[in-house]
């Protein structure tokens, strides 16, 4: 393993470490997710200042200290500052972060976690429903690590076809639809077209949410499963953001 290594990296979070150092965590293409230690990054004349701030993609050198990498250079490539400048539009950047830190194990590759949050930042600004934006992000990302809900099989005996109209059952246990012969337990009743906009939203690019119009109702229901088969198999309690899209 090289004691100098480059990457590229989205800021994720920091925080302060000591009188002037910040512990910042990066999602990078090539190591994946990962701490590291901004030496001075508080003081107000260092070079490290600019590139660590959350909302930052940049390109970043460490060294392997003994334990956390120490990031040694940076190049600031963009700045999502947007998200810090409008207090309406905070909240929802924050949430694409966190969720993309809390679904992430560690140091995985995951490329393709890297540019779905970066393409996140850069298309949420211009989203004219943010709301149906973060469902989209989240089955997106929940498909990418793994944790993807069933929407098309059974998620309890796997069944490949649960009915093609009226009412199905969702449940947050099982993780996903059940078919007429599976018992729910809690589950979640919903129409059919609220698992087709589910997939239509797993399926579509992010910048192609604008042609995508559901009904009210389909806004409910895909809030309330998608909401509680995450909070069913992941803790997401503690998120900032949620606290502060809540309020």
């Amino acid at each position: 393993m090289q004691k100098n290594f480059k990457a590229e990296g989205l800021v994720l979070q920091n925080r302060s470490l000591g009188e002037a150092d910040k512990l910042i965590t990066l999602l990078t293409r090539e190591e994946g997710k990962f701490t590291a230690v901004a030496r001075g990054a508080r003081k107000m004349n260092s070079r490290l200042a600019g590139g660590v701030d959350l909302f930052t993609r940049g390109q970043y050198s460490f060294h392997r200290g003994r334990t956390w990498p120490i990031i040694t250079g940076q190049e600031v490539c963009e700045h999502f500052s947007i998200f810090r400048e409008d207090p309406d539009l905070y909240p929802y950047g924050l949430y694409l972060s966190e969720l993309t830190d809390s679904l992430i194990a560690g140091e995985e590759y995951c490329p393709e976690i890297f540019y779905l949050l970066l393409e996140g930042w850069r298309l949420l600004p211009h989203c004219r429903d943010r709301f149906l934006f973060c469902r989209a992000f989240e089955l997106k990302l929940a498909h990418l690590t793994g944790y993807s809900p069933s929407l098309q099989c059974c998620a309890a005996c796997g069944t490949e076809k649960v009915g093609a109209t009226g009412n199905l059952v969702f449940s947050p246990r099982e993780g996903g639809v059940l078919c007429t012969n599976c018992p729910g337990g809690e589950s979640i009743k919903l129409d059919f077209g609220t698992v087709a906009l589910a997939l239509k939203l797993l399926e579509a690019p992010l910048e192609q949410l604008k042609i995508i119009c559901p009904t009210v109702l389909q806004k409910k229901e895909l809030d309330n499963i998608i909401s509680s088969f995450l909070a069913y198999h992941l803790d997401l309690n503690n998120l900032k953001s949620k606290r502060l899209l809540k309020e």
